[in-house]
């Protein structure tokens, strides 16, 4: 067996003859000899998404790409045999592909890797209220470089735990980057509140009258407000509305704080004062229709229930009865007749607290 060896590639044909005595014989075969093509799949690389735009280098054959491995399926666009193709994975990891090129009847094939990465896991923390004027320190989680923004509102936008101080209610978004400079980002919003103010009302006076309604300044966005008793007494009918009705009060000096708050900031305070006054009955009516002192008039009558008022003359006889007295006497007997000046007594009886007893001095 011989082996020809040719200088140029290209077509040869060859010769065999035998020769036996004056007889010969002789036959033919062609050979092709062509230049071994060599396939280059170029470089492979790392991937932040499912697509990769592959770059092997076109020789003189047919070129197929294909896949050698990876844990998901693959998909040539616009076709496996087109060398600048752009290969899509249906799943995150290592895939091997080979470049495969075909001339007559030789083939070489070449073998890139590409790593598919997922985006890096990125959390920008829960969203969070400050105090206007305060700040506040973020707190990202993930692994790679962080990049937040609005940059001029942190003391440096590039850790995790920047410390933020925004004016208004803001938006920060957090960009990390990871080895492979792939790229997620979150977004954690810091609402900043006003501080709280509050007004409890103007305070009050009431002759021995132990019930009220309290009107403070309503509680804003975001914030509640609720009644306590500092100093007497009170039941209130709905402690967290700021106009609610009272009762319960005490004789003299009822301090009740109406607190706002807002969860966030320093929480507001104002204080309103309910002052009861004892049962006040008067000594002296001047019935004299001057406009002044004219009635037995007994402030705080409205919260004794149903009264009776007797009157007696010096000597003990009845000369005015009342069974249910709303402060309309003026000094009159029974008949009407107007009595004469002098020292009176009387007896109040009511629903609520025990009979009581005084004088009065009828004057012109």
């Amino acid at each position: 067996m011989a082996r020809v060896t040719v200088s140029v590639y290209g077509t040869y044909v060859f010769r065999w003859t035998e020769v036996s005595g004056t007889c010969t014989s002789s036959a033919d075969v062609t050979v092709g000899f062509f230049e071994q093509v060599s396939a280059n799949a170029g470089s492979g690389g790392d991937e932040c998404d499912f697509n990769f735009t592959l770059s092997a280098v076109q020789g003189t054959g047919t070129g197929t790409w294909s896949k050698v491995s990876g844990p998901g399926n693959v998909t040539f666009t616009p076709d496996a045999h087109k060398n600048d193709a752009t290969v899509t994975v249906t799943q995150a990891g290592e895939y091997d592909f080979a470049w495969t090129e075909v001339s007559n009847n030789c083939t070489s094939t070449d073998v890139i890797r590409v790593v598919f990465h997922t985006a890096p896991v990125v959390n920008a923390g829960e969203d969070v209220a400050i105090c206007r004027g305060g700040s506040i320190r973020l707190g990202a989680t993930g692994t790679g470089a962080f990049s937040w923004t609005p940059a001029n509102l942190l003391n440096n936008p590039f850790i995790a735990d920047p410390l933020a101080t925004p004016a208004a209610t803001t938006v920060f978004t957090v960009t990390l980057t990871d080895p492979w400079g792939c790229r997620n980002t979150d977004r954690v919003t810091v609402e900043v509140r006003d501080r709280p103010t509050a007004f409890a009302g103007e305070d009050q006076t009431l002759d021995f009258l132990f019930e009220t309604d309290l009107e403070a300044d309503p509680p804003g966005s975001n914030e509640t407000g609720e009644w306590s008793v500092v100093s007497g007494s009170a039941s209130f009918t709905d402690i967290n509305s700021n106009e609610t009705h009272v009762w319960n009060l005490s004789i003299g000096d009822n301090a009740l704080v109406w607190k706002v708050t807002n969860s966030t900031c320093e929480p507001a305070a104002d204080t309103v004062v309910i002052r009861i006054n004892e049962l006040v009955l008067p000594s002296l009516i001047t019935p004299n229709l001057d406009g002044n002192n004219d009635f037995f008039v007994i402030k705080g009558i409205e919260s004794l229930g149903r009264v009776s008022l007797k009157v007696f003359n010096r000597w003990g006889a009845c000369v005015f009865t009342s069974n249910e007295y709303a402060n309309d006497w003026d000094g009159k007997d029974d008949n009407g007749n107007p009595l004469p000046e002098d020292t009176y007594y009387y007896v109040l009886k009511t629903d609520k607290i025990d009979a009581i007893k005084g004088f009065i001095v009828i004057k012109y």
